[in-house]
């Protein structure tokens, strides 16, 4: 049976160590950073309704406000705006010398 021969850490010179330390450890916080965010993904995924699903979205709120008309909202309505098409024309301001 063939042994697998990984490099040691103890050999070779400073500099073939340092960069063997290095890319070591450089791997080891990607596959880690990767892993966890994976994890995150995943449990906020299950966790969390996806869009445009669940009770709490735009879609069951116009029902329940109409149903109740007496009951206040805290919601405040405020006045449609113009688009500047529709706007009438102001004449220019004249400059007074």
């Amino acid at each position: 049976m063939a042994k697998l021969k990984l490099p040691a850490f103890n050999e070779g010179t400073l500099l073939q160590r340092t960069l063997l330390y290095v890319g070591t450890f450089v791997v080891g916080s990607i596959g880690f950073v990767a892993l966890a965010s994976l994890i995150v993904v995943s449990v906020a995924k299950s966790v969390l309704p996806a869009r445009g699903e669940g009770g709490e979205d735009g879609a069951d709120k116009p029902s329940e406000v109409a149903a109740s008309p007496g009951k206040p909202t805290s919601k405040i309505p405020r006045p449609k705006r113009r688009s500047a098409s529709s706007a009438p024309a102001e004449p220019p301001a004249e400059a007074t010398p």
